[in-house]
């Protein structure tokens, strides 16, 4: 199952670079653990994505409690969890599930 996060900022920019290189380290954990996917700040600026693989949601709003920015309310996390149905053929097939690829 996938997990699509966005980040909403709640603090101003110097709240957000203080906290900055400690969210990516975990991001990295992210990563490193096989949960994260992809991640990027929003055009916007008004926060930012993380798209999540794993099999329950609890532990994604589990990770993402350990995250800096969501620790010191810099920001709000909004997690929206989907089972791909349909995958274009160059998509992981260890993120599609029991989905069929065109």
């Amino acid at each position: 199952m996938l997990h699509a996060v966005t980040l909403t900022y709640l603090a101003e920019a110097d709240a957000i670079s203080a906290h900055l290189d400690a969210h990516k380290k975990w991001l990295v954990r992210g990563f490193t653990e096989g949960k994260v996917i992809f991640a990027g700040p929003l055009n916007s600026g008004a926060g930012g994505y993380i798209l999540f693989q794993g099999d329950n949601v609890r532990d994604i709003h589990h990770f993402l409690q350990d995250d800096p920015f969501v620790l010191h309310n810099i920001a709000d996390a909004e997690v929206v969890s989907i089972e791909p149905a349909l995958c274009a053929q160059d998509f992981s097939p260890q993120w599609a599930g029991k989905a069929r690829f065109i």
